[in-house]
């Protein structure tokens, strides 16, 4: 990928756990969550997460039929951090491969919600 779509800044960076894996998130960005009995999928601020008990939304667009619904706690929190991202639009959702295999579970983050609506409607985002 050329230079010129990336992104580079300097923020603090929260240790997020999902499930079974662990990745680092600029501490000001959001996290799609939803729950299983209740469908909704909404935008969570990553600073309001923690001891919460939120379930993050995890799928795979490629290969994934069902989305996985898996818990998110933050471990740890470092206050600068250099980071290197793609360029997003205001509203643009980011999609972060949890693992490194073929078929990764994927979670999805926001990095400016203020264009995304507070309430998702999981069918419509693939569009």
């Amino acid at each position: 990928m050329p230079l010129v779509f990336l992104e580079s800044f300097n923020a603090p960076a929260a240790v997020c756990r999902i499930g079974e894996h662990q990745l680092n998130i600029p501490l000001d960005w959001s996290l799609i969550i939803s729950e299983p009995d209740i469908g909704d999928a909404e935008i969570m601020p990553l600073m309001t997460l923690n001891d919460r008990n939120f379930k993050a939304f995890c799928f795979n667009p490629l290969t994934d039929i069902m989305p996985q619904f898996l818990p998110i706690g933050i471990e740890n929190i470092f206050s600068e951090t250099k980071w290197f991202f793609p360029k997003l639009k205001p509203g643009h959702i980011l999609t972060i491969p949890l693992e490194e295999k073929p078929k990764p579970t994927c979670a999805y983050f926001v990095k400016e919600i203020n264009k995304v609506p507070d309430i998702l409607r999981i069918e419509q985002i693939w569009i």
